[in-house]
């Protein structure tokens, strides 16, 4: 449900959701507001942090779903783009993943950030733009946190607006 209310935010389809449960994120999203849809997808994925070689940083990209403000996404968040890879991973690839590049947990500088979930919605490229926001609104880093808030709060607007007319 938590990343149904996302895709749908964005603009895209969530097959996975059934009819009645399209109806009431529908009527939930009439409702809300930011800091509430936070609330409510907060349990999506679990985030772990590792410290990765330069050389193996652009294996990762090629292995997760790149999400939050890294990279190219950090323009639509009008933040500096860090040289740090964020993605989504299913759980059930994250030991393949943290083998092939050889990922250690617990190691400073943290340069890769996982988000693990076992029901990651299919798809290529980068998350959805509701997801990255959301991901940036559940940072420690107040910058991140007031742009990931912002942008969910002009992405429900905009949803109220659509679902008027």
């Amino acid at each position: 449900m938590a990343f149904g209310a996302l895709y749908m935010l964005s603009g895209l389809d969530a097959p996975w959701l059934g009819r009645q449960q399209r109806y009431r994120l529908k009527g939930y999203l009439r409702r809300t507001d930011a800091e509430s849809l936070i609330r409510l997808t907060r349990q999506r994925a679990t985030m772990v942090e590792y410290w990765c070689r330069d050389s193996n940083l652009a294996k990762v990209e090629t292995l997760i779903r790149p999400s939050a403000a890294t990279g190219a996404l950090a323009d639509s968040f009008q933040l500096t783009a860090t040289d740090a890879v964020e993605g989504y991973v299913p759980a059930v690839a994250l030991d393949d993943i943290v083998r092939q590049c050889r990922l250690k947990e617990g190691v400073t500088p943290v340069r890769v950030r996982l988000r693990i979930t076992d029901n990651l919605p299919f798809g290529e490229g980068p998350m959805p733009l509701a997801v990255c926001a959301a991901d940036l609104a559940e940072s420690n880093d107040p910058r991140e946190r007031r742009a990931g808030l912002e942008t969910l709060q002009q992405m429900i607007d905009d949803h109220h607006r659509k679902e008027q007319q």
